[in-house]
């Protein structure tokens, strides 16, 4: 049984892969068409429905998800559309001095009703993002590179190695 959910696991982590290249071309033409910070965020977030504000500087990026393999893979995906949306954005558009990126997903609670909620969010000030070389970090330390970083308590929980 692990073997065959070995299989199907690395099945879907290679049809994502291929999936990715395959649209590269397709986003770098829509990234470099980007004429506004909305436009640029839809280009660069994978997947999911966007909604993307600007007012006084301040970015505010909501994506909501219809699903999640599991919590690991929401926190990597955060994480990586995180580390490819802020220095883009701060270095195509001036006006923007501060980005606040939310992730939402579905959830069930302990009786099985399920909702969508917040599960990820993180922001950051055009200065401190200036700092860090974005091609070089460990996506797992954005949440100490972030102004703010907030995450689900059940998403947590369910990265908790198992007792």
């Amino acid at each position: 049984m692990k073997k065959v959910l070995l299989i199907l696991f690395a099945a879907l982590v290679g049809v994502a892969t291929l999936s990715g290249f395959i649209g590269d071309s397709e986003r770098r033409e829509k990234i470099d068409k980007a004429t506004t910070p909305e436009q640029l965020a839809a280009a660069l977030v994978d997947s999911g429905r966007l909604q993307v504000t600007l007012d006084k500087g301040v970015l505010v990026i909501n994506r909501t998800v219809d699903s999640v393999l599991t919590a690991g893979t929401a926190v990597s995906g955060f994480n990586i559309n995180t580390a490819r949306l802020v220095p883009a954005v701060f270095a195509k558009f001036p006006q923007v001095d501060s980005i606040v990126f939310r992730e939402s997903g579905p959830f069930r609670d302990i009786r099985g009703n399920e909702s969508t909620q917040e599960m990820l969010r993180i922001s950051f000030m055009k200065a401190d993002a200036n700092q860090i070389h974005w091609d070089r970090i460990n996506y797992d330390d954005l949440p100490k590179l972030g102004e703010h970083y907030w995450m689900h308590p059940g998403l947590r929980r369910a990265l908790e190695p198992s007792r």
